[in-house]
């Protein structure tokens, strides 16, 4: 009877563990900013993070930290929650944007993150998702891919940093075959980019006007397990008006 009685026992605090973990835990948690500090400044080497500036939340189990470090760089830290606690899983101490994917095969969990300087005259980013236009032959089989031209903005006005999950048309966009037969090892096997299909950028200042962008060349990065980001390439109006991306 008294094994029973510690069974039940067993039982119920995991069955109310478990609630916890999903539905209070899971949701609404965050990693404290002391907490962020540790993490970080436990990694990185040649630079210390000294301000944390937000957590937000992608999912449920992933976040990202935009701080700013002891060098005046605005950084962006990858956060996962795991069973007991959230652990930093990348750190870049360049704000540029590059794209996270969550789900290597699933455009859906794809987020575009940043963290501008404020000093730099930079008001707008522009976000481009493009295809160049082909075509092919092989025998008497033709293959004509068309060009995709994918446009979405962020606003700098209030806060130097951001996380914007990818449009949702993008995300079709990029389920459809460019005619590459070339794998792109940073996508998931259901989910080839090609070597035709690009995420770009264009920093605009107050009057939609090209800002130039200089980054940092002392900036350092740290990388633990497997984190899929993608390169943005940085673009300009005029191959966008031409067509030449």
């Amino acid at each position: 009877m008294k094994k029973r009685s510690i069974l039940a026992g067993g039982l119920l605090f995991v069955g109310l563990f478990a609630f916890y973990w999903l539905h209070v835990v899971k949701t609404d948690s965050r990693p404290k900013n002391e907490e962020i500090l540790s993490q970080i400044n436990s990694s990185l080497q040649n630079s210390q993070a000294v301000d944390i500036q937000d957590f937000l939340k992608l999912d449920d189990g992933h976040g990202v930290a935009p701080f700013i470090s002891d060098k005046e760089q605005y950084g962006v830290s990858y956060w996962e929650r795991h069973l007991t606690a959230w652990k930093v899983i990348s750190i870049r101490t360049d704000g540029e944007p590059k794209v996270w994917m969550l789900d290597g095969s699933d455009p859906s969990s794809f987020h575009i993150v940043w963290n501008i300087n404020p000093g730099s005259d930079i008001q707008t980013l522009q976000y481009f998702f493009t295809r160049e236009r082909g075509y092919s032959s092989s025998g008497e089989q033709q293959h004509y891919v068309p060009g995709i031209l994918m446009k979405t903005e962020a606003s700098l006005a209030g806060n130097s940093y951001g996380a914007m999950k990818v449009p949702g048309e993008w995300g079709d966009a990029l389920t459809l075959s460019d005619g590459s037969d070339v794998p792109d090892t940073l996508f998931g096997d259901n989910n080839n980019m090609g070597i035709h299909s690009r995420f770009g950028w264009i920093p605009l200042d107050e009057n939609n006007k090209e800002v130039e962008w200089n980054n940092s060349i002392n900036n350092s990065s740290y990388y633990k397990g497997n984190v899929r980001e993608q390169h943005m390439q940085l673009l300009d109006q005029y191959q966008i008006q031409k067509g030449q991306f």
